[in-house]
């Protein structure tokens, strides 16, 4: 389908890199929201019983503490002696009563609103104000421990209030007449005096109440017993402000995993309303959501906790927009490195086989462009300067034979090096990023057999992806820099020739002993290229052939000169004898000095190493 070997490498790069990324991010997004919708409502679930349990503690807590205090005998005693203090207060009835007592501990208190209870012995207090001293410090206490909006102490004969802690409009007050008749500490108060045993609470749901500014209240009572008798009751008023308090987390929705939009409430779902209506929000139609009966006798609630599912899949839309970004750019990358690698590859050959076939016909003045410095490179400066040499000189059938046999040598060189760069490339890819890719797509599928309710491992496994796609960026990145010196152009001849050596006793070659001396970055940029490509053919030659255990690279400037010497002591060779043929690597040396004005001369004795010494024009 594709006769150009240009257009199938681009179009294979492009394929196998959409391929993966098609396949991993399909898998990690579907994944990925299967296990976070199963996180979150086993989240919500989780949080949902936790507040249902602290809810239902709370309200069993209160019902104890409020039973203690119908059996402690001085609360029992305290009830008795208000009682009896009560007729004392003003011998006009009980209205005068109520109005005095309302006198002393709230218009002519000197404590402000909302601090009334306060004060301990108001003056002309009487008996009352004596038993008040001696009981209220006690109860305030209490109240104040355990969090309570108020304590009422209610005479069972006259269903009067006789004592409160917090000191409202409510003291003093008949639960028989208005205004309190029919409240909610009213009805706690009568159904209270109905229980039939000790031991017994009854609750009111929340309500608003009057005396407390019409804010909603409930009410937890128990009768007073004494000798068997009922002789009063012991009443708690819960402000909603404690029950918003548990399910809000003081108020801190986001740090408790429900986000911004998310809420914990209770309803009471015989009539659709909550005991109090700032939890109750407009809530969007598309949620996450959990909910549990509330056991707390007397009152018929829920709890419901939930989410927005659009707040709850954010990071599943984080992760589609990273996977299609990071696609979007291997792609672009992926493409780029196949078009440079393969117009890298195939230019220089088509060049130099229309040259070849242009020299055969005995066009001598043929010249081709030499695109790179690399082994194809040489391989073309070599098929011009055999063009320059057969043109500038008249030659004999034997000269042109061998010319001709050169020029077939050339051809084969050509050819090898070209599948060895195949080979390479096709090595590179293969043993790396293939690999890589291949790795991706097994941690998506790993991470597809978390569980749900894991949600470190669903990160872990997120953050290994994206380390997996780092590395196959940097793979393809080292590629790039493995086909070109980027380090020459951007820190100089020293620093890439630094970088060469250590990269060869990184690959298993020997440690290099390297001097710099003088100012190179004023070189030319040709002559940094061509010393910064011999030091990479002598190194390579010597972990090819010499089996050295010590390398030296001595490179300086001096005046109008660079000097580069590279010594081995390993087997070294003999010119000389039979079947010895100088490889491509020496000949390019030679090339690449003669092409900047420099020379270049190899020295090698066997079993006294090799040296190779370069001088340059600076």
């Amino acid at each position: 389908m594709f006769r150009s070997y240009r257009t199938k490498l681009q179009v294979a790069f492009v394929l196998l890199g959409l391929i993966a990324i098609g396949v991993t991010g399909y898998e990690a997004l579907d994944g990925a929201t299967a296990a976070l919708e199963r996180a979150t409502v086993d989240g919500l679930t989780a949080l949902r019983d936790t507040k249902r349990r602290q809810v239902e503690g709370y309200f069993r807590d209160v019902r104890n503490h409020v039973l203690a205090l119908a059996s402690d005998e001085s609360i029992i005693s305290a009830l008795e002696e208000f009682t009896v203090a009560w007729p004392g207060l003003d011998p006009r009835g009980d209205d005068a009563r109520q109005a005095k007592l309302q006198s002393m501990f709230i218009a002519n208190n000197p404590h402000p609103e909302g601090a009334k209870d306060l004060l301990l012995s108001p003056p002309g207090g009487g008996r009352y104000g004596d038993v008040h001293a001696r009981y209220h410090a006690t109860l305030h206490r209490y109240l104040s421990a355990f969090g309570f909006y108020d304590i009422f102490l209610i005479d069972g004969e006259s269903s009067r209030v006789v004592y409160t802690v917090f000191k409202e409009t409510d003291l003093g007050g008949g639960l028989n007449v208005p205004p309190l008749a029919g409240s909610g500490l009213a009805r706690a108060y009568q159904r209270a005096m109905q229980l039939p045993e000790p031991e017994e609470t009854v609750m009111e749901d929340y309500a608003p109440y009057a005396a407390s500014n019409n804010a909603r209240a409930a009410f937890i009572a128990t009768p007073i017993w004494r000798a068997g008798e009922k002789i009063g009751a012991v009443v708690v008023q819960v402000s909603v402000e404690e029950l918003h308090r548990i399910t809000t987390g003081n108020p801190n929705w986001s740090t408790e995993g429900l986000g911004r939009a998310g809420r914990a409430y209770i309803v009471r779902p015989d009539v659709g309303a909550p005991p109090d209506p700032k939890y109750e929000a407009k809530r969007a139609a598309d949620v996450l959501r959990s909910k549990a009966k509330l056991n707390v006798p007397g009152v018929n609630w829920e709890l419901i906790t939930e989410i927005d599912a659009a707040e709850a899949f954010t990071p599943v839309r984080q992760l589609r927009s990273r996977i299609l970004a990071w696609g979007a750019v291997i792609a672009v990358v992926f493409l780029a490195a196949a078009s440079w690698l393969a117009r890298s590859v195939t230019e220089p050959v088509l060049a130099l086989a229309k040259g070849a076939r242009q020299l055969g016909a005995g066009d001598f003045r043929v010249q081709i462009p030499v695109w790179s410095n690399d082994e194809i490179g040489q391989l073309g400066e070599s098929f011009n300067q055999m063009a320059e040499d057969l043109r500038a000189t008249t030659v004999s059938r034997d000269r042109l034979d061998e010319a001709n046999q050169k020029l077939r040598e050339l051809a084969n060189r050509l050819l090898e090096s070209q599948e060895e760069e195949r080979k390479r490339l096709a090595r590179e890819l293969h043993d790396d990023i293939t690999q890589r890719m291949a790795s991706i797509a097994i941690e998506a599928g790993r991470l597809k057999q978390v569980p749900g309710g894991d949600a470190a491992q669903w990160r872990a496994g997120l953050d290994r992806l994206q380390q997996q796609m780092a590395r196959l960026s940097d793979d393809i990145h080292g590629l790039s820099r493995r086909l070109h010196p980027s380090t020459l152009d951007d820190l100089g001849l020293a620093a890439a020739i630094e970088g060469e050596c250590r990269s060869f006793f990184e690959r298993g070659g020997p440690p290099v002993d390297i001097r710099v001396e003088g100012e190179l970055n004023t070189v030319p940029e040709a002559v940094q290229l061509a010393l910064y490509r011999i030091v990479q053919e002598s190194l390579r030659n010597i972990a090819r052939h010499a089996d050295a255990s010590e390398v030296t690279l001595s490179l300086r400037r001096t005046g109008g000169r660079v000097d580069l010497e590279i010594a081995d002591d390993g087997c070294g060779f003999d010119r000389s004898s039979t079947g010895w043929q100088s490889g491509l690597g020496l000949a390019s040396m030679d090339e690449r000095m003669r092409l900047v004005g420099g020379s270049a001369r190899v020295e090698s004795q066997i079993g006294k190493g090799t040296r190779v010494r370069v001088e340059a024009p600076a």
